[in-house]
């Protein structure tokens, strides 16, 4: 990406230059391209996922299932009643709680969420997490719109609550949350500070959301006492003057981080998005999850492991505490039958030290020990594989990153190469009826990728330490990575 691409004007860049990064930031970004602005007229949604250092974030699936009337539900603080029926989906879910940062449903709906501080107070007490909303608007949502106001019912009923960290991590974590809520037709953003919330339909072109809110004065809908209420605060002069990113946005808090950084994340983003219209696809989008803002004027002075501004993939460091954990690329396709109308591309920890895989819904299934991992190493856990990778990487990421990305480069090529070929032969079965063998296919698929990733990430598990031996650590936060290392049992090569 060029500066010219980088669409952030010389104000910002002064703003951010000069601004104190505070390790309070939790940034995260997620963003879609409508049907007029692929490159297949589907809808995509894409999402980095930003968590504390050494917390895994596992990739589980959960089938349809039906419930009794009297059922409940343990979401991560509090039980509430279950639905009759709930979907099959895909979540990227932190080790600890019920809910989700990410996730796509066997309907093609797909979430994303983003932390944001507002002028409403946190609440400590019992509620949901956004991450809980993730989860519960993809288990009981058949479209986006349907999804987004399942959330906005509990959100009003049992409000936003609780730490987002788990305790004895890094410290107590508290937000509100905005949302990007899509489907293979349109998509929502639906913004939200405490049980006040705004919604807005994305009707065409791309959008993104960081950890800053987006939405200002053209909305779809609202919490009947949005406007009221700010009014009542003291926030706003009138109703005419109303403006929700302002009003409610709490930009200086003791807790929120700096919105200059959560701006120039967004702007990144947008940018690429809008460089890329009408061309976006799956890989782009890969792309864009991997920029450090290389070639602007908030690169990386010694490389992508060492940032002082937050980059759509963060390294974390001890001036900002959160890395990408994890991040997926929901293609949603409208044409396709339901079998091959969604794809989930995941990528384990940074996208950029990392590789993306393809999952389907309706009866192909991703390997149980995707499911694995908490926040002490295991090598057993496939998302502790790519963190290793990545740890790794950060060591000395100008000599090590190109190995790495050489390998799963080739293998991404492969994996969309055979996709169009099997995906053919799938889509050809099933016209003729032949529903079972099509999903039989798609396992293969799946699990032949899964084999030729997992010799992968061993090989280079042991090929990386090595390399260190000939090239050295050129890494600015050696001692962080270490303490962080050494309490989680994580083997590397420091001294």
């Amino acid at each position: 990406m060029t500066l010219n691409h980088f669409a952030v004007s010389l104000r910002v860049a002064v703003f951010a230059s000069l601004a104190a990064f505070v390790a309070t930031a939790r940034p995260c970004d997620t963003w879609v391209a409508l049907r007029d602005a692929t490159a297949d007229h589907s809808v995509i949604l894409c999402k980095n996922s930003d968590r504390p250092p050494m917390e895994a974030q596992p990739l589980v699936q959960v089938p349809h299932q039906k419930h009794d009337a009297s059922e409940k539900v343990q979401c991560t603080y509090i039980q509430i009643p279950q639905v009759a029926e709930t979907y099959e989906h895909i979540g990227s879910k932190n080790w600890w709680t019920f809910g989700y940062e990410h996730g796509m449903n066997e309907y093609g709906v797909a979430i994303g969420n983003e932390a944001v501080w507002s002028k409403e107070p946190l609440q400590w007490g019992n509620g949901l997490l956004g991450m809980d909303l993730v989860r519960l608007g993809l288990e009981r949502g058949k479209t986006a719109y349907e999804a987004m106001h399942v959330m906005i019912e509990l959100l009003e009923k049992y409000g936003q609550s609780g730490d987002c960290e788990h305790e004895g991590e890094w410290g107590k974590a508290n937000y509100h949350n905005s949302f990007i809520i899509a489907d293979p037709q349109e998509a929502w953003v639906l913004e939200t500070a405490g049980r006040y919330w705004v919604a807005k339909r994305i009707r065409h072109g791309v959008y993104s959301i960081s950890n800053i809110y987006s939405i200002e004065r053209d909305w779809d809908e609202a919490h009947p006492r949005l406007v009221q209420h700010a009014m009542e605060m003291g926030w706003t002069k009138s109703a005419k003057d109303f403006d929700f990113a302002r009003d409610y946005g709490d930009y200086w808090g003791k807790n929120s981080p700096d919105p200059g950084y959560m701006q120039i994340r967004r702007n990144a983003t947008l940018a690429c998005l809008r460089r890329d219209f009408a061309q976006v696809t799956p890989a782009s989008m890969m792309q864009i999850s991997r920029s450090h803002l290389e070639g602007t004027v908030v690169e990386p002075r010694w490389g992508a492991a060492e940032p002082f501004w937050a980059t759509p993939c963060a390294h974390d460091s001890p001036h900002g505490a959160y890395h990408t954990a994890a991040s997926v690329v929901a293609h949603l396709r409208a044409e396709m039958p339901p079998l091959l109308r969604q794809v989930y591309w995941a990528s384990f920890s940074n996208p950029c030290c990392n590789v993306f895989k393809p999952f389907y819904l309706h009866g192909p299934t991703l390997p149980a020990a995707y499911a694995l991992g908490s926040s002490a190493y295991s090598g057993d856990s496939p998302w502790w594989w790519a963190n290793r990778v990545k740890l790794l990487c950060d060591l000395n990421y100008r000599a090590l990153a190109p190995t790495v990305r050489g390998v799963f480069d080739q293998t991404e090529r492969w994996e969309m190469d055979r996709q169009t070929t099997v995906e053919a032969e799938a889509l050809r079965l099933v016209e003729a009826g032949k529903e079972a063998d099509a999903i039989g296919l798609l396992q293969r698929f799946v699990n032949e990728n899964c084999e030729r990733v997992e010799k992968e990430y061993r090989m280079l598990n042991e090929l990386l330490p090595t390399t260190l031996k000939t090239v050295g650590t050129a890494y600015l936060f050696a001692d962080y990575m270490k303490d962080w290392t050494s309490r989680k049992g994580v083997p590397l090569p420091l001294p």
